[in-house]
């Protein structure tokens, strides 16, 4: 083999692996932004699902108070009972 063959083959095998690492490199970097683009939405949805969650335990707070069912119970025309009855469970097993 001559001295430019040599040569010529050997710059090419260069340029190839250079070609081939920017490459990679590309690629890699590609992938790096994509996961931190990704990374930031994920992040953006977990702020907004904690921020409806909390806005959730104010409604639920506001919706479970005595006060507030006793209210509704009222506007629906229910009473509250002087006593409750109990009936022990025996009784009514035994008619069976």
């Amino acid at each position: 083999m001559t001295w430019e063959v040599r040569s010529f083959g050997a710059a090419s095998a260069a340029i190839l692996a250079a070609f081939v690492l920017a490459l990679a490199y590309l690629g890699s970097s590609t992938g790096v932004a994509s996961a931190g683009y990704e990374a930031q939405r994920l992040e953006a949805r977990r702020d907004e699902l904690r921020r409806q969650n909390a806005l959730l335990d104010v409604e639920l707070a506001t919706l479970a108070s005595p006060a507030r069912i006793e209210l509704e119970a009222r506007r629906l025309g229910l009473e509250r009972l002087a006593f409750v009855p109990v009936v022990p469970a025996d009784p009514l097993a035994a008619g069976r």
